[in-house]
């Protein structure tokens, strides 16, 4: 799966073939198409393999607080993992991206996405819901307060990669800690 990580940051999605891949894995086409059909079929592997990682990255529960666990999820959407460097997750994100608007014409890549996107939905809801309990945030709808950060993180990252506005993680993240928190805090 790193191979596929490599190629994609190196030539994008439409530069993407199977012998990229290959020359990145140290192996011939041959051995991939032994295990994968296409390149569809490849990547669509490689968004599962990716979700699996995010679940393993995801460390909230030593967070002592809800807010806590919410702005560590929000900066690890926008930021990365301490180990990560802010051009590689910024690399990444394009990757992500350029595959993301295959999905319209690619139903496995529609699929796996929708499972990324309930799976942060999920997350921020259960996160919320905590904080309701404890009392430290006051009654919302959780599912759609939690759609509404997605929403926004993923809205701030579309412009930042695809526009000239002056979108960057730390403009998106505040939008959340001065917007959304507030309306949310007790």
């Amino acid at each position: 799966m790193q191979a596929t990580y490599d190629a994609i940051q190196q030539h994008g999605y439409a530069g993407l073939t199977i012998q990229s891949i290959a020359d990145n894995f140290g192996k011939s086409k041959a051995v991939l198409h032994y295990h994968y059909d296409t390149k569809e079929d490849l990547l669509a592997a490689f968004l599962d393999y990716l979700l699996s990682e995010f679940g393993e990255t995801i460390q909230i529960e030593g967070l002592s607080s809800p807010e806590e666990q919410l702005l560590s999820l929000v900066d690890l959407l926008l930021y990365g993992s301490d180990d990560t460097a802010s051009e590689e997750i910024r690399q990444m994100q394009i990757a992500l991206l350029e595959v993301q608007s295959q999905s319209p014409h690619k139903p496995l890549y529609c699929e796996q996405f929708t499972q990324i996107y309930h799976r942060l939905s999920d997350l921020f809801a259960e996160i919320i819901k905590r904080g309701m309990r404890e009392g430290v945030f006051r009654e919302v709808d959780a599912d759609l307060t939690a759609q509404h950060i997605l929403f926004i993180i993923v809205g701030g990252q579309l412009n930042q990669h695809t526009t000239n506005l002056e979108t960057d993680p730390d403009k998106i993240r505040k939008i959340v800690t001065s917007q959304v928190l507030p309306s949310i805090k007790k």
